[in-house]
């Protein structure tokens, strides 16, 4: 159908054109000519009106509800884009939340460990304070063991340079006959038990 109003409307106008024209040049003197433009002109228009007047309101209720559903569309874009920033929001929210608790737990552990080191130094620093005492002693003792040993051995280097001054042969004779004597006594009497 619309082919056919397309058909006629292209026919009717070069019809209607050419009988402007003629009637342009045939009234170019007076105002009859006038008339006639408006009654052509009413006549182009109203034929135009006729033809398109059904594919113009299709066209213009069809725009009219492509342009509703693009603002439909647009609102539950908005709707939805609003929805996640919201969600957005509250996700941004949340992770402040957990990184506020994470430094909190982070500070926290910091501390534990620091204090637990401190304990760990201590306990080491009391271990390396035991251990230095316990060098101290035995070095202390093996001094002393060392000094005892040396001052025996230097009294007895003393007793025997004493002993050799003032004993004699016949002094060393005595004694060694006494210490025999003492031995038999002690041979005799450990036999008869």
């Amino acid at each position: 159908m619309n082919a056919k109003r397309a058909a006629v409307l292209l026919f009717l106008v070069p019809l209607l054109l050419g009988m402007t024209m003629e009637e342009g040049a045939a009234s170019e003197g007076g105002g009859s000519g006038m008339i006639g433009k408006i009654i052509n002109f009413a006549i182009l228009f109203g034929a135009l009106f006729f033809f398109l007047r059904r594919p113009l309101s299709a066209m213009l209720v069809k725009k009219s509800t492509e342009i509703r559903e693009a603002l439909e569309e647009a609102r539950s874009a908005r709707v939805q884009a609003e929805a996640r920033l919201a969600e957005a929001h509250v996700r941004v929210a949340a992770l402040e939340e957990e990184l506020a608790r994470m430094k909190e737990q982070a500070v926290a552990e910091g501390r534990a460990e620091m204090d637990r080191i401190k304990s760990l130094a201590e306990k080491e620093a009391d271990r390396i304070r035991s251990l230095a005492a316990q060098e101290v002693a035995v070095r202390l003792q093996a001094g002393v063991r060392e000094l005892k040993a040396y001052t025996a051995a230097l009294a007895a280097e003393i007793a025997e340079a004493r002993i050799k001054g003032r004993l004699t042969e016949a002094d060393q004779s005595s004694l060694i006959d006494r210490s025999i004597e003492r031995l038999k006594t002690i041979h005799e009497e450990s036999a008869t038990h």
